[in-house]
């Protein structure tokens, strides 16, 4: 009978002891799967070419504000069925015309220069990546007419359109 008393004992010490080693192991941390690693870069924080240009956070902040409502009107004008497209393009030239002037009312000139050469500088030691996007198309989604006529210059009916 002691046999088997001492045979649970020593399964149950070793049992005890399996456990405890387990307990003082160091979990590694969570390592995500490799797609959603994120990537580490060697390149240093860059300072935003508008701060180095002297231009204020409140004043790009504006520009922001003026470009969300631009891209909003011209929204607003391509869903206008009433316009041809014709008025729908002068309009949304005027909008843009606006919304130019209203960003370039924030900046001084030179700090407009300094950005700009800042931005310039940074574009030329980055090679561009294409993108995807509109391509192509005008601001409501319509092809350029390279193959219609312009106003001035009306095809005749033995000619073929250039």
């Amino acid at each position: 009978m002691q046999r088997p008393l001492r045979l649970i004992s020593s399964l149950a010490l070793g049992l005890m002891l399996a456990v405890s080693l387990h307990a003082q192991t160091p979990v590694p941390p969570h390592v995500p799967p490799v797609g959603n690693r994120p990537i580490k870069t060697t390149q240093t924080h860059q300072v935003p070419c508008w701060e180095q240009a002297g231009i204020s956070k409140a004043a790009m902040e504006q520009r922001k504000q003026i470009q969300q409502n631009t891209r909003s009107q011209v929204e607003g004008v391509c869903a206008n069925s009433s316009l041809t497209m014709q008025q729908k393009q002068q309009r949304i030239r005027e909008i843009h015309q606006q919304a130019h002037q209203e960003s370039e009312a924030l900046i001084t000139p030179e700090q407009q220069q300094a950005m700009k050469a800042c931005q310039q500088s940074r574009a030329a030691s980055h090679p561009s990546v294409p993108h995807a996007g509109h391509a192509g198309t005008g601001p409501c989604g319509e092809m350029p007419s390279a193959n219609q006529p312009s106003p001035k210059e009306p095809v005749q009916p033995d000619e073929e359109p250039q």
